[in-house]
């Protein structure tokens, strides 16, 4: 939008549609997405993930990512990987369950992709309605990415959302 004119930058909070995302991407300067709903459609199913079945689902999740982030990486604008407790994809919750260390690890498969087109224009979001479970999920993950190496301090954006099933703060 700063290009036609507009003084003010854009920001597309996308959650459900990959399609959405990619839509945004062209006109905004920044877009967040939910990994969790963009790696699969959530079906609630509940399975065992073999290593080689992971690792597909990986594989489909990594291709599919690509296209939208290299046309982030092209406009030259950010993006917000935006992890929320109860949306979490089928696959990281048959491993992780609806977990802070979930939501950590969803977040940062999305980062390997970002990184592995070498696109750093990112910051992390660690969303929850329970204020214990938002503040559990980044201290895991400032550790794992204190612990990956200065090359991996990125933006912070921290708030509480209504994401998932409401609980009593005391929970």
């Amino acid at each position: 939008m700063l290009a036609r004119g507009c003084d003010v930058p854009i920001v597309a909070d996308i959650h459900f549609k990959p399609e959405a995302a990619m839509e945004a991407a062209q006109w905004v300067e920044k877009v967040r997405i939910n990994p969790g709903n963009y790696a699969d459609s959530k079906k609630f199913a509940v399975k065992e993930y073999s290593a080689e079945l992971y690792a597909a689902g990986w594989i489909e999740f990594e291709s599919d990512s690509h296209r939208w982030l290299q046309l982030c990486q092209q406009r030259g604008i950010s993006i917000r990987i935006g992890t929320n407790h109860g949306s979490l994809s089928d696959r990281i919750m048959n491993r992780y369950g609806d977990t802070p260390l979930g939501m950590v690890e969803s977040a940062l498969e999305f980062a390997r992709i970002a990184r592995d087109l070498d696109f750093h224009d990112f910051i992390f979001s660690m969303k929850a309605s329970n204020p214990k479970v938002m503040i559990a999920a980044y201290r895991l993950l400032v550790s794992r990415l204190y612990r990956a190496g200065p090359d991996w301090c990125y933006p912070l954006h921290l708030g509480v959302t209504e994401a998932g099933g409401w609980r009593r703060w005391s929970d």
